[in-house]
């Protein structure tokens, strides 16, 4: 049995950005610096990445498979289905679930979560009112595996945790400093989202300064100035 199994989600069906997840940021895909970002948790005990059985994410399938990944393939819409069937192929105890949208995803933080998860002996954790783009969610395979067999809603299946988050015990942890900023945006969902990141990653190679959520914030609030001491 795998006690955290992490599940990266990854489509390339995306309305707003078409094909995100392989954009360029700094040499490497979105997916793969989500994935090196993820593999540096101390608490994450193997990585998945699922994305659906449509030729239109073959791309992520080859991708993965370049990166050494297990790739599953499942349900394009019911990713709630696609969540399950890898976690129970896998005999996952709990699950991480982390969007490929997300390159400033914090290993640190992810770890943070899982502890606060192990101790608080409840069904489903996040972090609520950080940064946009600093999200992970870790729960039970027995509160996944439920709400496979009950959700009946488009949105449950679409957004997996919905009917968790609605129906079991939640724990959810307002995030510490440096971190809570929700009013930040570090997410890529839209090509304006695409166009600044893409600008921090290349100010971060000018400078030699380490491409994280820390010189991220530090890059936002200092966005007309370009002196500051790096994390």
């Amino acid at each position: 049995m795998i006690d955290y199994f992490c599940i990266i989600q990854a489509r390339l069906n995306s309305s707003r950005l078409p094909a995100k997840v392989m954009l360029d940021l700094g040499g490497e895909t979105l997916l793969q610096r989500v994935y090196e970002t993820v593999s540096r948790s101390k608490n994450i005990d193997n990585i998945v990445v699922a994305t659906s059985d449509q030729e239109s994410d073959n791309m992520i399938a080859q991708q993965s498979k370049k990166m050494g990944i297990i790739c599953y393939r499942g349900s394009l819409n019911n990713v709630l289905k696609r969540f399950y069937d890898v976690a129970k192929l896998h005999n996952a105890k709990n699950i991480v679930r982390i969007t490929a949208d997300n390159p400033l995803m914090d290993s640190g933080v992810i770890d943070d979560l899982i502890t606060h998860f192990k101790s608080s002996r409840m069904d489903y954790s996040m972090f609520e009112n950080g940064v946009y783009g600093l999200s992970a969610e870790v729960f039970t395979f027995d509160s996944l595996k439920e709400a496979f067999k009950n959700s009946k809603s488009i949105l449950d299946n679409e957004h997996v945790t919905p009917y968790i988050r609605n129906n079991f015990i939640v724990n959810n942890i307002d995030i510490h400093e440096p971190y809570n900023r929700p009013e930040l945006r570090a997410t890529i969902d839209t090509l304006e989202d695409y166009i600044r990141m893409e600008a921090f990653y290349l100010f971060c190679d000018k400078h030699s300064y380490v491409q994280n959520m820390d010189n991220y914030i530090l890059y936002q609030d200092n966005a007309k100035n370009i002196e500051f001491t790096p994390q």
